[in-house]
């Protein structure tokens, strides 16, 4: 059943992730079913390049990240989530050629992977991601992001991730339904510049999202929320939501499941109960897509982007304002405009 999204009654968040009992059973039949077809990964070789000065004890979250060329957001990407608690990240550099390699290997906090093969050889990177898990072992929460996402749960401004963590525990949850809300700034793209702090919070750069013309379906891999202004002008239907935050017990797994939703995939048809603040559309951003789009090692080729750029509608002139257009306030508006569940006592 289609639920609004934003939902504009918190009474309405059980609809989200309400399934029949004949769907649950047809999920737990999928979930094998993509369990037998998971790539094996043999082959695949990871090797922690440079350790973290303090590894993790038990009950210590992880963040788990992989990054190409990212030195436009990973300055505040790390003190975003540091901010939030995390003392401890597993970041697999997949060959970057901006200094982002040397960057993190200056990070005390960051302990930094290389593969013997890329991206797409590891399967979106789902392949490296169940490799970490597994050195850093299960039994504990993981933050699995993208160096351009910055998650935001209700009271983040002044609760540690823990906190959320524990209101999660407490609903019983295993992990945390988060849409992508695209970030954009004040006028056309083309003449943003790279802020003097390269920490600066992205919503300092690009303060606006979209508010409205969002849908929200239960889809194959999770709750789907679809919308954002990639739809709004470019056509482009892609899925926005993730699981940022999973605890790794024995079923959870990556490989065989999809970036927007892990296995088992029984867990994920839920209401979202954080948002991905998504610093897509930085300084850069257009050269950014055209070097994505000819590396083509994105997700079904990077198709994404090509059909983006190859719509003559973006590029330095892209202003991507419009009526529903709202400006980033904090999570309490989040909630309070039904992006988000809150679960806190």
């Amino acid at each position: 059943m289609a639920n609004a999204y934003p939902n504009p009654d918190p009474a309405l968040w059980p609809r989200f992730g309400a399934l029949s009992p004949w769907h649950r059973l047809s999920l737990l039949l999928r979930d094998r079913r993509y369990r037998r077809r998971a790539a094996s990964g043999d082959g695949i070789e990871l090797t922690e390049a440079k350790p973290m000065a303090a590894p993790p004890g038990p009950g210590d979250m992880v963040l788990l990240a992989t990054v190409k060329d990212g030195m436009a957001t990973l300055p505040s990407f790390l003190a975003h989530y540091r901010a939030l608690g995390l003392r401890h990240f597993a970041i697999v550099d997949d060959g970057s050629a901006d200094g982002s390699r040397a960057f993190l290997d200056a990070q005390a906090d960051v302990a930094v992977f290389t593969s013997n093969v890329g991206f797409r050889q590891a399967e979106g990177g789902l392949l490296w991601r169940d490799r970490l898990v597994e050195r850093f072992g299960r039994g504990r929460w993981y933050v699995s992001i993208d160096s351009d996402e910055y998650l935001v749960f209700p009271g983040c401004e002044t609760r540690k991730l823990s906190a959320f963590v524990a209101d999660l525990e407490r609903a019983g949850l295993k992990r945390a339904l988060a849409p992508m809300l695209d970030l954009y700034p004040e006028g056309p793209i083309g003449a943003l510049e790279a802020p003097e702090n390269p920490a600066a919070a992205p919503t300092d750069i690009c303060p606006l999202f979209d508010g409205s013309h969002y849908s929200v379906n239960d889809e194959k891999f999770c709750t789907s929320i679809r919308g954002g202004p990639r739809n709004r002008l470019f056509g482009i239907t892609m899925r926005m939501t993730k699981f940022p935050l999973v605890f790794a017990d024995d079923a959870l797994a990556f490989a065989g499941g999809s970036h927007h939703g892990p296995l088992p995939i029984t867990r994920n048809f839920v209401p979202p109960d954080a948002v991905l603040l998504h610093h897509k559309f930085a300084p850069g951003a257009v050269e950014t897509f055209r070097t994505i789009a000819e590396r083509g090692t994105h997700f079904n080729g990077s198709q994404f982007y090509k059909t983006i750029l190859d719509s003559g509608d973006f590029g330095p002139q892209t202003d991507f304002r419009y009526e529903g257009s709202v400006r980033f306030s904090g999570s309490e508006d989040l909630v309070r405009r039904g992006f988000m569940r809150d679960i806190r006592n």
